[in-house]
């Protein structure tokens, strides 16, 4: 059984990898268009701050759940480490400062 575990682990890091490395070419390539990812309108040249916390906040909590998650024996545990009162307050507090900017200019 565990060499199945090991064949599909490394089967799954391998495709992850292949799916980010064709993400970041195309997003180098200017096939994946990022201009205008933080602004408000494709008119307005303003930074939205809302959106600069999202993009901050999901990928440091996910990173941290991630990072203390490969310390976890699941062999033993058999479920996924619950996310901490932490996480939770960074992730909701991000969404909450994302949906505060868009109310807040309608």
């Amino acid at each position: 059984m565990s060499l199945i575990v090991c064949v599909f682990e490394t089967g799954l890091l391998i495709w992850f990898a292949l799916f980010a490395a064709i993400v970041i070419g195309r997003v180098i390539d200017g096939t994946i268009d990022t201009d205008g990812l933080l602004h408000h309108d494709a008119d307005d040249d303003s930074v939205a701050p809302e959106r600069v916390v999202s993009m901050i906040a999901f990928p440091v909590v996910l990173i941290s759940y991630v990072l203390g998650a490969l310390h976890t024996d699941v062999s033993v545990s058999r479920a996924l480490p619950d996310l901490s009162q932490n996480m939770i307050l960074l992730l909701t507090g991000g969404n909450g400062l994302y949906l505060a900017g868009k109310i807040a200019r309608i």
